[in-house]
């Protein structure tokens, strides 16, 4: 698992970047409920297992609409993807609390609209509601040490 990628500049060397070594611990598998936001839902989650970092395995459902956010050059952009019944192709992530707050819009993933179009980027967190159910899978993951990486 690969961490502060976020704060590296592509032109820097690989010499900021840092490894941490860890390993899996609990597997929770969840269904979220009718109009419960996906990102709330997982940090819930992850709380309620005592999970300080957790990785998400993979998820299937559907949102009532899907509220995606990315990155452009001249800033961050978002996207309304109107449903109802916006079908989730793939959620993908890092839930993290060590630092004390977690990050505001850790996941990401693709999805595809009643027309069938496909979408992807960051879900913003409150705007995506689940549809029918989400099925979740989150997996814990245990930091042991954070090295810094050999050079190429």
């Amino acid at each position: 698992m690969m961490t502060n990628l976020a704060n590296t500049n592509i032109n820097e060397t690989d010499d900021n970047i840092q490894v941490e070594e860890g390993t899996l611990g609990k597997l929770v598998m969840a269904r979220l409920k009718p109009n419960q936001d996906m990102t709330e839902s997982v940090e819930a989650l992850c709380r309620q297992h005592g999970m300080q970092t957790a990785i998400v395995r993979g998820a299937i459902g559907s949102l009532i609409d899907a509220h995606l956010q990315y990155s452009t050059p001249t800033g961050l952009r978002r996207m309304e993807i109107n449903g109802p019944g916006v079908e989730i192709l793939n959620v993908f992530g890092e839930i993290g609390f060590s630092d004390g707050k977690s990050n505001p819009n850790p996941l990401q993933g693709v999805v595809a609209d009643t027309d069938g179009k496909i979408f992807a980027g960051r879900f913003v967190r409150g705007a995506n509601l689940s549809f029918i159910t989400i099925e979740i899978t989150l997996q814990e993951w245990i930091p042991a040490k954070v090295r810094e990486a050999v050079p190429a």
